[in-house]
């Protein structure tokens, strides 16, 4: 292809990029209506971006063009599925640039999801796209901040060139323009955009094509900048590359309609140009219109360097003039007199988000339709008037679903805190403490197999060890109120709290019993649970107490004897908050109960599970953690004189789908937590239920990013059905028995789980939420015929079907109850009680053998046991301990269950237990097929680190 030819597809490209996405095919057919190699050497050009926008943009269009324009040589863009490059094992495309490919793969190392972009094999290590590519990799490898794309891996594996870097999902702004926003969050998520480009500018890293494409709002609603292929070092060192830091001459790098004067005319750019740049975005945003785009490349370069874009004021009359004047300021001509920082950039709008915080806020949608908001036009007349105001910014959302309070909470505002990871080493890292002064925390972490007691100051990387010499397991630290005391839950010399100094020295124990221990204000006392879990849903019906205990004399007070967990002194000393099972219930509240003793006040009471309290700095509010909306994210409430609740919760977002453990500095401008990535897929192995032994290895039925909960394999072994958690819901879905075709039996806006087939397969039987509280439903396995099966019952769980499918059973209030289908509902209900009032309570049924006389399940306690209920003999037999849910194999004699991650079988006539196999991961659920020929279980994997919101910058 020559140069002449090139430039025409160039310039027809360029052309098509500057309308609506999707007017940009007939566009070009319009455009080359005589010239089909024309038109379709266009659109295959313009069908690579469109792919690449998936995730990475590509890299340098321009490049891509000198590409195709210097070799004839076409790139397959499958060369690389199923194939392994170091650990990372490629499982799709995901888009096609001018750097390269990029595809979704799998670290097989540390088992998480990756993108992998990738050079072709047939560019040789001189080649200038290699050295651009080495460029992007060196960039973006320095930068730690959660607004940037996460580097994970630069490597060459036998001759290939690649960056794995994490993989996100979402939409880019360009995706989301037309939808309507709530405008404080709005507002939050562009500062969000400030803090990554100062973090880029700091590290001397200039983006240089910020545009609506480049910037994707993850699921969870963060925003992340992508694609700094284009970025240019400005601190170039001998050793980086310095002939590529400076673009070739005659080439320019970025898009028409986003660049700054200094791109255009060629003059030596800085960190500025990106502010530019998000001034474009945020004119397009506010007014639907991109300030300066022509007909042509030529009109877009002519409006740069010569027009002055209308005040946005004029073009939405409703806006306040204030914004004017800071669009005014970022898209100056003259570098000097704009933006000379990212910083400033947030000052200012931070500056107007604090003056409309204590506002409600309207919506704005991202299209040219804005002229009916209805807004003042000052941000004074807008605070007499008690109404909203409308800013709109580079970046789009801070979640879009934020659930409204009916009235805001004054306190402190984390949507303007900076955000920062701390630690981001392979596996967990949690119970951080952070010190009185906000310098430093403590943390619990695996080191060289065992758990210890890790302090690291803030912002730091290293880590010193405080219990480098106990073998034992130490877990959950405390700082003191005053900082030079650290008490923590170890298992040594036979267990207990113990506390030793702030640098390790000195350990003593002061119970031989407790958990989550919570220091008094006046550092002399000890709150501690007498038992302990780190997640909620790990919690068995025993109760645990809370005890007083004087650190100086050992001496011991029982502030409650009700079930009471995890407890957090205030601080002021008045109360003690802590996270219970309420009685008869399978929910977890947060309850507040004076220091001194009496009644608890129960804060939450919304049927889902709320746990983890921790008061704010000056006892006013109660955070707790809250799968409320869907997802674990952290809530705040105002606090009475007496303990009670003042109003409705308040979220707390943050940028992690499962949040939990927080930790505040003194002074509350500090807020730590760790952020918890959960990923769980189905993995199957061969099973001979005569023999009773396993055949050949395991292997995955599903992969990748996602959580399976509960599933359970259809009679005739085709599909599985399972719970999908999602944000906001929890969904009911089916997907083949291959691991493919994944579709929603239920796709709401309500909490669905358990799901289990009827034995003829065609209906599914589920708990759901949708009538208030949870009900047992069912319905037809194609998603109609929803039906409802108990009315009004608050709590029904744990439906289970019986083998000829005419009866439904459920668990409420610590009962089992019948239901016959066959019959009318009303009166048909009953509950299987025997003398054994203690195990009727105790026992949970999780299988109904396929002979019907019996129910497989678990026996609460410590530890948790499997075995059975029969119905002809109407007694329960405990067998087993056990840590997962148990099955009945086809012979209705014996009982695979899960116990210490190791898949076991127990006869229940002589109590035999034999272990069949060992997962590799952390197993959960299990179960088996029909004919008991494949055993399913779930492995979970968890990444757990320590993130901070940071107050103390405003």
């Amino acid at each position: 292809m020559d140069a002449n030819r090139w430039k025409q597809i160039d310039e027809l490209v360029d052309a098509a990029l500057d309308v609506p996405e999707s007017e940009r095919s007939a566009f070009i057919a319009s455009r080359a209506a005589d010239d089909d190699e024309l038109k379709q050497a266009a659109l295959d050009l313009l069908d690579a971006q469109k792919e690449s926008d998936s995730f990475m943009q590509r890299s340098a269009m321009r490049i891509a063009a000198d590409a195709l324009a210097d070799a004839e040589t076409e790139v397959s863009s499958f060369a690389f599925i199923n194939k392994t490059i170091a650990t990372y094992r490629i499982e799709k495309l995901l888009g096609v640039g001018g750097m390269g490919e990029v595809y979704l793969a799998f670290d097989q190392k540390l088992k998480r999801k990756v993108a992998l972009k990738i050079l072709p094999p047939e560019y040789g290590s001189n080649d200038e796209r290699v050295k651009r590519f080495e460029m992007e990799a060196r960039a973006i490898s320095s930068l730690n901040h959660p607004g940037i794309v996460t580097v994970f891996d630069v490597g060459n594996f036998e001759g290939v060139n690649y960056i794995a870097t994490e993989f996100v999902e979402g939409k880019t702004l360009r995706e989301l323009m037309g939808e309507r926003f709530k405008l404080t969050n709005i507002l939050a998520n562009s500062i969000q955009i400030c803090d990554a480009l100062s973090a880029a500018h700091a590290s001397g890293i200039v983006h240089r094509d910020i545009k609506p494409e480049n910037i994707m709002i993850r699921t969870d609603g963060y925003a992340k900048i992508l694609d700094f292929g284009l970025a240019k070092l400005t601190d170039v060192g001998p050793e980086s590359l310095a002939d590529m830091a400076a673009t070739r001459k005659g080439t320019m790098i970025g898009t028409p309609a986003y660049m700054s004067p200094a791109q255009i005319s060629g003059e030596s750019i800085d960190h500025r140009t990106d502010i530019w740049s998000c001034g474009v975005v945020l004119y397009e945003f506010l007014t639907g219109t991109n300030p300066f785009r022509g007909a042509n490349r030529q009109e877009t370069f002519q409006a740069i360097l010569s027009a002055e874009p209308r005040p946005v004021s004029s073009e939405v009359q409703e806006l306040p003039p204030e914004m004017d004047a800071i669009l005014a300021k970022a898209l100056a001509k003259t570098p000097d007199l704009g933006y000379q920082s990212a910083a400033d950039l947030r000052a200012d709008l931070k500056q107007i988000l604090r003056q409309i915080d204590h506002y409600d806020s309207d919506s704005l949608s991202g299209s040219a339709s804005r002229k009916a908001i209805g807004m003042r036009s000052s941000l004074a007349e807008l605070a007499l008037a008690g109404t909203a105001s409308a800013l709109l910014t580079v970046a789009a959302i801070w979640f879009l679903a934020q659930p409204p309070v009916s009235a805001r909470i004054e306190g402190a505002d984390w949507k303007l805190a900076a955000v920062t990871q701390l630690t981001n080493d392979p596996g967990t890292e949690f119970y951080p403490s952070i010190s009185p002064d906000g310098s430093n925390y403590v943390y619990s972490a695996k080191v060289n197999g065992t758990w210890d007691i890790l302090l690291k100051r803030v912002g730091g990387s290293n880590a010193q060890n405080l219990t480098p010499d106990s073998q034992a397991t130490d877990t959950q630290p405390a700082f003191s109120p005053t900082g030079d005391r650290i008490a923590f839950r170890s298992e040594r010399n036979g267990s207990g709290i113990y506390v030793m100094e702030a640098t390790g020295e000195n350990p003593r124990r002061i119970t031989d019993f407790g958990f989550h221990p919570a220091w008094s204000p006046d550092g002399n006392r000890l709150a501690v649970s007498t038992t302990g879990h780190d997640l909620p849903d790990t919690r068995n019906s025993i109760k645990s107490e809370i005890w007083i205990v004087d650190i100086a004399s050992g001496e011991k007070r029982l502030l409650t004897g009700a079930d009471a967990m995890q407890p957090s002194w205030s601080p002021d000393g008045r109360f003690i908050a802590y996270w219970l099972m309420p009685e008869a219930s399978g929910r977890r509240d947060v309850a507040v109960i004076p220091a001194e003793g009496g009644e608890p006040s129960v804060i939450t009471g919304d049927g889902t599970t709320n746990w983890n309290p921790v008061w704010s700095h000056d006892s006013r509010f109660l955070y707790y953690a809250s799968d409320r909306r869907g997802s674990m994210q952290f809530w705040r409430v105002e606090i009475g004189e007496t303990g009670n609740a003042l109003g409705e919760p308040e979220a707390v977002t943050t940028p992690s789908k499962y949040v939990r453990h927080l930790t505040f500095s003194r002074d509350g401008k500090r807020l730590m937590f760790v952020s918890t990535d959960n990923r769980s897929n189905i993995q199957g192995i061969k099973f001979d239920p005569k023999s009773m032994l396993t055949a050949g290895d395991a292997f995955w039925i599903t992969k990748g990013d996602r959580e399976v909960s509960r599933p359970d394999l259809s009679p005739d072994g085709t599909r599985f059905v399972y719970r999908m958690p999602r944000r906001d819901q929890d969904d009911i879905v089916t997907i083949d028995a291959e691991g493919a075709n994944q579709r929603d039996v239920t796709d709401d806006s309500f909490f669905d789980r358990y799901p289990r087939w009827s034995p003829d397969g065609r209906k599914v039987v589920f708990t759901s939420d949708r009538n208030g509280g949870y009900d047992i439903y069912t319905i037809n396995a194609d998603g109609t015929g929803l039906e409802r099966v108990t009315t009004n019952s608050g709590g029904a769980t744990f439906p289970l079907w019986s083998p000829d499918g005419n009866r439904l059973m459920y668990r409420l209030n610590r009962r089992h109850y019948v239901v016959d289908l066959t019959a009318p509902l009303e009166g048909q209900q009953h509950s299987f009680i025997t003398s054994d009032e203690d195990q009727t309570s105790r026992f949970v049924a999780w299988d109904w053998s396929p002979d019907g006389l019996k129910l497989a399940g678990t026996f609460s306690g410590l530890p948790m046991r499997v075995g059975y209920f029969s119905f002809e003999k109407e007694a329960y037999f405990p067998l087993a301990e056990a840590t997962s849910f148990p099955r009945w194999l086809p012979d209705s004699q014996n009982i695979l269950f899960g116990s210490e991650d190791a898949v076991s079988i127990v006869d229940i006539a002589s109590g035999k237990v034999t272990k069949l196999f060992q997962p590799t991961g952390k197993l959960s659920d299990l179960g088996v097929s029909e004919d008991g020929k494949l055993i399913y279980f779930v492995i979970r994997e968890e990444e757990s680190d320590i993130w901070l919101l940071d107050l103390t910058a405003n």
